[in-house]
């Protein structure tokens, strides 16, 4: 636990004006916090990443070598908070960083560093504070605590460092300011899919007024600017006129995946909450009347998905799964039935970035489970091979297929099939027949399992009838449900994780609260849990199929979880 690296710098510093920077500022320097000096906003980096900005990890170690801290692990915020709150964590308590937490904590009265309990332990240079960092010795040669770990941590470094020290939980974020929290949203505003988008916006700025009209958070109000995605440079241009007019995070944003954009967030640590999934944006077909979420739907939005579960340093929180998580639990429940068991599986998909997530996913939990690898066959979409399909499930004596396309083209698959005379269970994502007006939907009952993340039976029903009465409170008109309910739940996310971040709004505090989100029940969605190494907040799915007399959807399984 990197407990030591800025404790050591409060503690230590004395008079000295060879030193860095004194920590705690005077009086007048308070209001010069909110726009940082080049070097503060360097140590803000090292504090808050464990990173310098020509991008050296900072390194440590425990005493002894018993661990190896490297980067985000050594990086300040991690156990003194990201506003230098301080916390306490199985029973080691890393101080308050900030000055006036700081100066409550210890009992110091005054003002600078040299006036409280660190006086009367002797001035520090900068190469003294450096050797207590590196070797672990206070000014008097006494060993220091023995979880803080000794740094390796050049002058210039360091200096950066303190002087941002000087600052930590006064400095403002882009979009915060003492009145206000600016939140973003790309979405499109114009073209054809230009009501999806208002249908977004609308619920996004009601959510918002409603927290605003209880008082905002911490005396803050919310505020939502938009950008319109339709234009020629998409979401990508979007989101990167919102970075440049200074927002503090992404609600509810379209975003399809596009690397150098996914970069920038990632530099920039401007977190992007509950991304939607435009594609389908009518909901799901034969859903027996779920709001639907608009996830789980081949197309471009699904493109992120497989980013959702990344590590740490992805700073994408998406809700649902996307189509890897989606054919992993399919592969589950195969591997679980009784007639299936230990089956080959034919994966039949799109040629895309969705499609090839869904077969990694399929192949990835087929390991996990020691089944055999299965074979993949992928298609245009509208261009699938009736013959190809039957060929290969015959040459690879498939026991099932796992399909990801529209559904269209899964129909003409299950077709296919059954003129080959086989009876292999076919397992798709009931996203295949969002958006897909006309689906044959009766030639899909009884063969195909449909994988469905969202909530089902009482829990849908309590789920849609709030979010029903929450638009009609706000007086939003009636819309696409799925992106209505999917933007309420990305809403409901960001705020509960903006009051948990504290009165001192930040973007590395936004994502810490975030990561500690279990369990979080934001409505239309089943419970919602996030993790340092887990940003997909759903990772399971339920099994449904058709009714052929009614085309409804009939649950066919229970809820079934996978790992991260």
């Amino acid at each position: 636990m990197p407990v030591g690296i800025c404790a050591v710098a409060v503690w230590a510093l004395g008079r000295d004006e060879r030193a860095p920077r004194a920590y705690a500022p005077a009086a007048g320097e308070v209001a010069s916090c909110e726009e940082l000096s080049p070097a503060a906003r360097r140590g803000k980096r090292i504090y808050q990443r464990g990173a310098t900005e020509d991008g050296r990890a900072i390194e440590g170690a425990i005493v002894g070598g018993a661990a190896a801290l490297s980067g985000r692990e050594a990086a300040c915020a991690g156990c003194h908070g990201p506003s230098g709150q301080g916390t306490t964590e199985g029973g080691v308590t890393a101080p308050p960083l900030a000055a006036e937490l700081r100066l409550g904590a210890s009992g110091e009265r005054g003002g600078g560093a040299g006036q409280g309990r660190g006086a009367g332990e002797g001035a520090m240079t900068a190469a003294a504070l450096v050797t207590a960092i590196r070797e672990g010795r206070g000014p008097a040669g006494q060993w220091l605590s023995p979880v803080m770990p000794r740094y390796h941590l050049a002058e210039a470094d360091l200096s950066d460092l303190v002087d941002y020290l000087g600052c930590v939980g006064r400095d403002l974020d882009p979009g915060v300011t003492a009145g206000s929290v600016a939140l973003g949203a790309a979405l499109p505003l114009t073209g054809p899919e230009a009501p999806v988008g208002a249908a977004a916006r609308d619920v996004l700025m009601a959510a918002f007024a409603e927290v605003n009209a209880r008082g905002g958070l911490y005396r803050r109000r919310l505020e939502l600017r938009v950008e319109d995605s339709a234009g020629p440079a998409g979401d990508a241009g979007a989101t990167a006129r919102l970075l440049d007019r200074g927002v503090l995070a992404l609600v509810g944003s379209a975003f399809d995946g596009d690397p150098a954009l996914r970069a920038r967030l990632s530099e920039e640590r401007a977190p992007l909450v509950g991304p939607l999934a435009l594609a389908g944006a009518p909901g799901l077909a034969g859903g027996a009347g779920a709001p639907g979420l608009a996830g789980g739907a081949p197309g471009r939005a699904r493109d992120v998905a497989r980013g959702g579960a990344a590590g740490a340093d992805d700073v994408v929180f998406q809700v649902l799964p996307g189509p890897d998580v989606l054919a992993r639990v399919a592969v589950k429940h195969l591997a679980g039935a009784p007639a299936t068991a230990g089956a080959l599986a034919l994966v039949v998909h799109t040629r895309d970035r969705a499609g090839e997530a869904w077969a990694s996913g399929a192949r990835e939990e087929a390991a996990h489970r020691d089944l055999p690898a299965p074979q993949a066959l992928s298609f245009e979409p509208g261009h699938l091979s009736s013959r190809d399909v039957a060929g290969a499930a015959r040459a690879h004596g498939a026991r099932a297929v796992l399909f990801w396309g529209p559904g269209a083209d899964l129909a003409s698959a299950r077709a296919a099939l059954d003129d080959a005379g086989s009876a292999a269970p076919i397992y798709a994502s009931l996203g295949s027949l969002a958006g897909s007006a006309g689906a044959p939907s009766r030639e899909l009952a009884g063969r195909v399992l449909f994988v469905y993340p969202g909530s089902l039976g009482e829990r849908e029903r309590a789920s849609e009838e709030a979010l029903q009465a929450f638009l009609r409170r706000a007086g939003v008109a009636p819309g696409p449900l799925g992106i209505q309910a999917s933007a309420y739940v990305a809403a409901q996310i960001a705020i509960e994780a903006l009051k948990r971040a504290g009165a001192h709004t930040t973007r590395e505090g936004l994502i810490a609260a975030l990561e500690r989100l279990r369990d979080f029940d934001a409505g239309p969605a089943p419970p919602v849990t996030f993790a340092r190494n887990r940003r997909t907040g759903v990772l399971g799915a339920s099994l449904l199929w058709m009714d052929p007399t009614s085309d409804t959807t009939v649950r066919a399984s229970e809820w079934i979880e996978v790992v991260p």
